[in-house]
């Protein structure tokens, strides 16, 4: 019995269909605009929250002066609601995938979300809890929530944050990060688009570090006092005034000395909360840039290969069959018993925690070590360098020795580099200058180090969710990008709770404190991550992965009466496709230019051709000088170097099937290990 003909959804409808048309990935522009610039622009807004939403509340609200609990218990426990948050987000991946992906469209319905809950997180009702918004000591806890605004501001604060990193931010952040996932299964090309994507994510955490403090003094986005002490001239503020400037209780620094210091309010906390808006205004603005670029940019091949997959079997192409949503719980099932799930999981955890408690920090760590910001300023800029350079390295090594064997030396070199900055605290009276540069010299070798476990771990990532598949019969990237959007969205909020909460109880000046939290956590972190990838192998059955993925889908379209087509064949076709609907808008495009501006329609297509035929007569020489140079460089070898070249090439290729092999025979096993489970699955 036939099946009704699929209604197509707005995002399948050719206004709002990729302009990515090629079955193979090109680094433009699909990875320059779609992985690159795209996610850079709309990962921006999410670093300015992450680093300085909790100066806002310490220094513009003064939360953790007259309700310091509150400020630092609400991440930690909010982080309850993100996971639930990020669940549903990946039900919603699952529920129905179409031609035009299970990711992408979450994209577009996540910015309004993102962009309401900027407003929110930094519209808050300013509280009247004492003069120029300092907290008065002498107002009970009653007094301020109830009758100073503080309930009120309290409300927000908790309002704004869970439905932006609860609700707004995984519904963007989940399904931009399935993207490298579901691109494609070309091990080289997940490489390069998964390097895009965390350059995105890394450039835009320093330019939010960056621009952030430039744009705190041009806008006016924290309060500003210029002290005077009594008799005697004006002192800097950031000296005078440190503790009120660090967020620290005003009542506590500044009550003992308050007949003897005198201050001027050049931009009091009020004014300052009026401000933020701004600069959330120019945020939202990228983040729509970002997003559209990402959506339009992108391209779900995986994704595409079920829908098909899905047509082929129904046998006509004008009767869509539905592809099937992978429960949640059958997802699940499969992800509890898989070893490289959780080896992968527990890696991301600990990445995520140790960089999030390194960024919250670093601010921290700079005041407390030197009085001021311009440490944190420093390794922010200077700190690009070694990460960009670390961009380059990665790949080729990790193509030699595997992504895990490149992420565990990254790991320990990021262990022992880390542990440098701890050595100003061992000096007698350091010099800022010393600071800064021992502090920047420990970043950028931790930050060579770091860079495998960066730019890679998505690649490494997709590789286990393709091993998944192979065995189980299923895909997980729903609910395994939801428990990674978890720990990628709450682990900001935990980290600052953590970094507020044991600064205000560990006693003493901070700096070993700072030095922990801004360097020595991540340090660690890389050195249990370093452990975990001696047992991350998955990457040995990859070729015997998508061998054993196209079997099976193959014997599923023939078993529904389907017609099959081979990848490559199925590609060709789409590319000639494409070539064609090319053509005709061309054509259609160059009439009717010809009728509008009255020019002779025969005569423009020949130059056009004429034109076409130059360039392609070009790109023909160019090939064959190229193939040309490659020959006469192989028949300058002598007979010796050549057979020692086919040798060489001879063993490779023995190596590569042999190793093929022993992963099929053993893929074969673990397949029929978990053969009543697959079946159970899959039914």
């Amino acid at each position: 019995m036939s099946e009704k003909k699929q209604k197509k959804s707005f995002f399948e409808t050719p206004l709002m269909s990729s302009k990515i048309k090629s079955s193979n990935v090109s680094l433009f522009p699909e990875a320059g605009l779609g992985y690159l610039l795209g996610p850079l622009l709309a990962l921006i807004c999410n670093g300015v929250v992450n680093i300085w939403l909790i100066q806002y509340w310490d220094k513009v609200l003064g939360l953790g002066e007259w309700n310091p609990l509150f400020e630092t218990l609400l991440p930690i426990i909010s982080a309850i609601l993100i996971v639930a948050g990020n669940i549903m987000v990946g039900r919603l991946m699952e529920r129905k995938p179409s031609i035009a992906g299970k990711a992408r469209p979450l994209i577009l319905l996540g910015m309004p979300a993102v962009a309401i809950a900027l407003l929110l997180l930094f519209l808050v009702p300013f509280p009247k809890v004492g003069t120029e918004g300092f907290y008065n000591s002498g107002m009970s806890f009653a007094d301020v929530m109830f009758d100073n605004g503080g309930l009120v501001a309290s409300i927000f604060v908790a309002v704004g944050y869970n439905l932006f990193y609860a609700l707004a931010w995984p519904i963007y952040y989940t399904s931009h990060s399935a993207l490298v996932n579901l691109s494609t299964r070309n091990g080289g090309s997940r490489g390069l688009l998964s390097t895009c994507i965390m350059a995105a994510q890394l450039g835009a955490a320093g330019l939010s570090g960056m621009a952030g403090g430039l744009l705190v003094d041009l806008i006016g986005l924290m309060p500003k006092y210029e002290y005077t002490i009594i008799g005697a001239a004006k002192v800097n503020a950031a000296v005078a005034g440190s503790a009120v400037a660090a967020g620290d209780s005003f009542g506590e620094f500044a009550t003992p000395l308050i007949k003897e210091i005198d201050y001027v309010t050049v931009i009091s906390r009020e004014q300052a909360n009026s401000k933020w808006t701004i600069l959330m205004i120019v945020m939202i603005a990228s983040l729509v840039v970002g997003c559209l670029l990402e959506y339009f940019f992108t391209r779900e091949r995986i994704t595409e290969e079920a829908v098909k997959n899905a047509e082929a079997s129904a046998g006509n192409a004008e009767e869509k069959k539905e592809v099937k949503a992978v429960p949640m719980s059958k997802q699940i099932a499969v992800c509890m018993k898989d070893k490289y799930w959780w080896l992968i999981i527990i890696f991301f955890f600990l990445y995520q925690f140790g960089g999030q408690m390194k960024n919250n920090a670093m601010s921290f760590y700079s005041f407390s070590m030197t009085g001021g910001y311009s440490v944190s300023s420093l390794i922010n800029t200077v700190g690009a360098i070694p990460t960009a350079i670390g961009m380059v390295l990665v790949w080729p090594i990790a193509n030699k020795i595997t992504k895990s064997k490149t992420i565990l030396l990254g790991g320990v070199m990021a262990f022992v580099c880390g542990l440098i900055a701890y050595v100003p605290l061992f000096l007698a009276s350091p010099s800022v200058g010393t600071i800064s540069t021992i502090s920047v010299i420990s970043f950028c070798l931790k930050a060579l180090g770091t860079a495998p476990a960066m730019y890679i771990s998505l690649a490494l990532l997709a590789n286990m969710l393709d091993h998944q598949e192979a065995v189980y019969g299923i895909r997980t990237d729903g609910f395994t990008m939801a428990v990674y959007g978890s720990i990628m969205v709450a682990m900001a909020g935990v980290c600052n709770g953590l970094i507020v909460g044991l600064k205000s109880v560990i006693p003493g000046d901070g700096k070993f404190l700072m030095t922990t939290l801004a360097f020595g956590v991540e340090a660690v972190c890389y050195l249990i991550m370093a452990g975990l990838m001696i047992f991350m192998n998955v990457e040995k059955y990859t070729k015997a992965d998508n061998l054993a993925i196209i079997a099976d889908q193959k014997a599923k379209v023939l078993a529904e009466g389907g017609e099959w087509i081979e990848p490559e064949e199925r590609a060709r076709l789409e590319e000639e496709e494409n070539a064609r609907l090319v053509e005709e808008a061309r054509v259609a495009q160059l009439k009717a230019d010809c009728e509008k501006k009255g020019l002779d329609y025969d005569a423009e297509e020949a130059k056009y051709q004429e034109k076409k035929a130059a360039a392609d007569a070009a790109a023909a020489e160019k090939k064959a000088a190229a193939e040309a140079k490659k020959q006469a460089a192989y028949d300058a070898l002598t007979p010796e170097q050549k057979e020692a070249k086919a040798q060489k090439e001879a063993a490779a290729k023995a190596k590569a099937d042999a190793d093929l092999e022993v992963a099929v025979k053993e893929l074969d096993g673990i397949r029929e290990a978990n053969k009543a489970l697959r079946e159970s699955l899959v039914a």
